[in-house]
């Protein structure tokens, strides 16, 4: 029983030459955990400082390009300001014209209107004769067939007197107008 107790006590030191060990590679690996959370916490603190630095870098950019754009508009501006001349009518011209506008306006419209009915009744009866007496076929319907030569003749009328040798409709001659188109 000797070798027993002996066996045991022997055990007992190396249990607590163990535990010593154990708390030394404890203690070791808690220094290392902190060494490590350091580390971590470096490396985040650059990536924030690296992030900061590219966000100031995009905003200055950004700047710079809403400069660049701002200095732009105003160099379209001052063109266009510089292309513009200055004009100064007498206010008094300008009411006169615009207290007859109206009514001339009316007048060339009207006029218009009229001469695209009376070339679209023309067209008319000559599109069904020329079917009768051609093909043996007449218009059935020609209201339905005037209202589309009226709208074709209206949208075509003003072009074809405009670049004709007159260069007005006939509203505009008869009422010793013309129009006067905007430049934008």
């Amino acid at each position: 029983m000797g070798e027993k107790e002996d066996n045991i006590e022997d055990n007992i030191e190396e249990l607590s030459v163990n535990e010593e060990d154990k708390k030394q590679f404890l203690e070791e690996l808690k220094n290392k955990n902190l060494e490590e959370e350091k580390k971590l916490e470096e490396l985040k603190n650059k990536e924030l400082e690296e992030q900061k630095k590219l966000e100031e870098e995009k905003a200055r950019f950004e700047e710079e390009q809403k400069k660049r754009e701002l200095e732009e508009q105003n160099k379209q501006v001052e063109h266009i300001n510089e292309d513009v001349p200055n004009k100064t009518e007498p206010s008094e011209n300008k009411s006169s014209e615009k207290n007859g506008t109206l009514m001339r306006n009316f007048k060339i419209s009207f006029i218009d209107t009229a001469v695209s009915a009376v070339v679209s009744i023309a067209a008319l009866y000559l599109f069904d004769l020329i079917l009768r007496l051609i093909f043996g076929y007449y218009v059935s319907d020609m209201k339905g067939v005037f209202i589309i030569l009226f709208i074709v003749i209206l949208i075509l009328y003003p072009v074809i007197m405009k670049s004709s040798k007159l260069n007005k409709t006939l509203g505009e001659k008869f009422s010793k107008t013309t129009s006067i188109e905007r430049k934008d």
